[in-house]
């Protein structure tokens, strides 16, 4: 133990061991490791230059900084004080003062009896004095807020002559953290300390950090509850919950728009009363068994709804199931997700389509009008002519844009399956198919555009369910009863004469007369050969950039060898052609040589012919002859169709075929006395 002097008028540099009795009373009644506590708070004194005849501290704060000190401790204040209030009720009258300082020592609150009142002011004991070690020297407040601990001080235990006179019991006060926010002290005249008192200060010191951890998880539960409510209400899926008795206990507001009702006054009432329809909630309250992401369908008097649901059984510490947690999400709403994670949208638009032939500005012209409607639209073309880019191009400029854009060609699936791929299946709707049924391509497509492209593929049966589509827009899965509504804009495409078809008996006629609302007959390559240059420089900078060739040129050779193609397999072809080349260039000059073998082969065989060699009578290219032959037989007959096409030997559908391919007008008045026509 470490020893202490005191010097007969205070204390000195250490204290005798046999003047410990003074301080500490009776052994007996001597607080554990009293001793050490105040020998080190001695230590801190002296380090700290403290003058054992002062005491008196002078660090005091204007009435404004004490006003501004209490009110940053509050939430201390608050559950101290009723606490302070009770321990008084039990010491009043025995002459004590009960202090509450602040973690700095400040005093922020005193209560006692008057006549002690009076002797605290006059050591300064009072509201707003700094009472620390540096100030005051050896006290209970200074010893529990340097060390953390409890502590009683009585008579000679203290540094200074000032205090002498008092004994002080005080117990530190820690946040729910752990850290010291203050200290509870009571002091009181006289050099004997009653070891109860300490008892008392910490019980209360206790009580006040109890409470203190008790408002702070309440506020922590009160903002978690705040956090948790604005994350549900702010969910665009439903989130409900049910006691074990099917009785609604909480529904957000999407839930409510969902399912139609007011999602503050259900709660109380049971589930089943708030739907026209069963609720598959009661099979989980039945089951104890709940589920992730199941598709539910169901009808009720707003139509069939269509759900992707979760639900979460919710058990007591005993195991028994107490309620469900049901959280459900329009089918629309994932079907958007899927889209966006997959691609299933529009990357062209108008803006993208190449050409200035009078054939393109037409099928551009009637694109254009055509995404001002909601029609359905037959977009006709060979292969390769860039059907789906004008059928993109419509849904980017359409109100559907920010809808889905789904694709199915019809001549890559099999024909027994083209009617699932369309429509979706159910469960077990035949052999192969997912235990969880499969949405159609018509579902997918909901709120924005389907494409069928190559429809003059499809059998005649499944044309026949398409129509029946078309005409109510209403769907039924495959082995499914559920009737779901179609809100879907229908787009068809096909490299085949479909009116041909229809006169051959291979294409439904209503089905055609159905898809041809706007018919747009996108123009082949051959057919337009002046945008060819135009192309080349766009495929040359698109394919350049990936390849990091952007500046190479072509040769007039090579111009005049694909001016000079036919390209049966159109734009794409020419894509191809061109990204070919790019990847064999060296340098920045694209020469016939990096030309495929096929076009090379073309520009020898159709190198100019000697004057010699060449025919004496008129040679007509084949398709120029026939635009004249057609144009003379409209002149020839005065535009009447039927007349003109029995002339020429072909039905009448194939006559305007021809007429849109070669841009020929049947109106008489544009056919000019020389044989030729106005492009329409």
């Amino acid at each position: 133990m470490l020893a202490l002097n005191v010097m007969p008028d205070g204390p000195g540099p250490g204290l005798e061991p046999d003047l410990d009795a003074r301080w500490f009373g009776p052994a007996e009644r001597e607080p554990a490791g009293a001793r050490e506590l105040i020998a080190a708070s001695w230590e801190r004194c002296r380090a700290l230059g403290v003058d054992p005849e002062g005491g008196i501290s002078t660090v005091v704060l204007s009435r404004e900084d004490l006003t501004r000190r209490r009110a940053a401790n509050s939430r201390l204040l608050k559950v101290a004080e009723p606490l302070m209030s009770s321990l008084y009720e039990i010491v009043a009258g025995s002459g004590y003062v009960i202090v509450l300082v602040d973690a700095d020592g400040y005093v922020l609150s005193v209560m006692g009896d008057s006549d002690v009142l009076e002797s605290a002011r006059s050591v300064n004991f009072v509201p707003g004095v700094r009472w620390t070690e540096k100030q005051v020297g050896t006290t209970a407040i200074g010893i529990a807020l340097a060390s953390g601990r409890p502590a009683q001080v009585a008579g000679d235990g203290h540094f200074c002559r000032a205090h002498k006179a008092w004994t002080c019991s005080a117990a530190p006060v820690r946040d729910p953290g752990g850290g010291v926010m203050g200290a509870l002290n009571v002091s009181g005249l006289g050099a004997k300390p009653h070891r109860h008192t300490l008892g008392m200060v910490v019980a209360t010191a206790r009580a006040v950090e109890n409470q203190l951890g008790v408002e702070k998880a309440l506020a922590d539960l009160a903002l978690a509850s705040k956090y948790q409510a604005a994350i549900v209400e702010h969910m665009s899926d439903g989130f409900l919950t049910v006691d074990a008795e099917g009785y609604v206990t909480y529904m957000n507001s999407a839930g409510g728009r969902i399912l139609g009702v007011d999602h503050k006054a259900v709660v109380g009432q049971h589930v089943s009363d708030i739907v026209d329809f069963r609720p598959v909630i009661l099979n989980v309250l039945k089951t104890g068994e709940g589920y992730i992401d199941r598709e539910f369908m169901v009808n009720s008097k707003r139509g069939a709804m269509h759900f992707i649901k979760s639900a979460v059984p919710i058990r007591d510490e005993r195991g028994e199931l107490t309620g469900v947690v049901d959280v459900f999400r329009e089918i629309r709403r994932v079907r958007r997700l899927v889209h966006y994670m997959v691609g299933a949208f529009a990357n062209f638009t108008f803006d993208d389509i190449i050409g200035d032939a009078p054939a393109m500005r037409e099928a551009r012209r009637l694109g254009e009008m055509a995404a001002k409607a909601s029609s359905n639209v037959l977009i006709q073309g060979e292969s390769g002519t860039g059907k789906e880019m004008f059928a993109q191009a419509i849904h980017n400029a359409g109100a559907a844009k920010d809808g889905p854009f789904v694709a199915i060609n019809c001549a890559a699936i099999p024909r027994e399956l083209i009617e699932s791929e369309l429509f979706g299946y159910e469960k077990g709707a035949f052999t192969g198919a997912r235990a969880s049924g499969h949405p159609g391509k018509f579902e997918l497509a909901s709120g924005g555009t389907l494409l069928l492209d190559e429809i003059g593929e499809m059998s005649l049966d499944v044309q026949a369910k398409l129509l029946r589509v078309l005409q109510e827009r209403r769907i039924t899965r495959v082995g499914g009863e559920i009737v779901l509504p179609v809100d879907a804009r229908v787009m068809a495409a096909s490299n085949r004469d479909l009116a041909r078809d229809v006169a051959d008996g291979n294409f439904r006629q209503d089905l055609y007369y159905r898809l041809n609302v706007f018919t747009i007959t996108v123009p082949p390559l051959r057919e337009r050969k002046g945008d060819i240059p135009v192309l080349v420089r766009h495929f040359l900078g698109k394919v350049g950039q990936k390849l990091g060739k952007e500046a190479v040129e072509v040769t007039p050779r090579v111009m005049d060898v694909l001016m000079g193609h036919d390209w049966p397999g159109n734009v794409r072809e020419l894509e191809n052609v061109v990204e070919r080349a790019l990847v064999l260039v060296p340098g920045h000059t694209l020469d016939v040589e990096h030309l495929p073998g096929y076009l090379r082969q073309q520009q020898a065989a159709c190198a100019p012919e000697p004057l010699h060699a060449r025919p004496t009578v008129e040679i007509r290219p084949l398709a120029e002859s026939e635009r004249a032959t057609i144009v003379a037989a409209l002149k020839a007959h005065k535009g009447n169709m039927c007349h003109a096409a029995k002339a020429l030997g072909i039905s009448r559908s194939t006559l305007y075929s021809k007429m849109r391919r070669f841009g020929v007008s049947k109106d008489r008045d544009e056919v000019s006395p020389h044989g030729e026509a106005t492009v329409s």
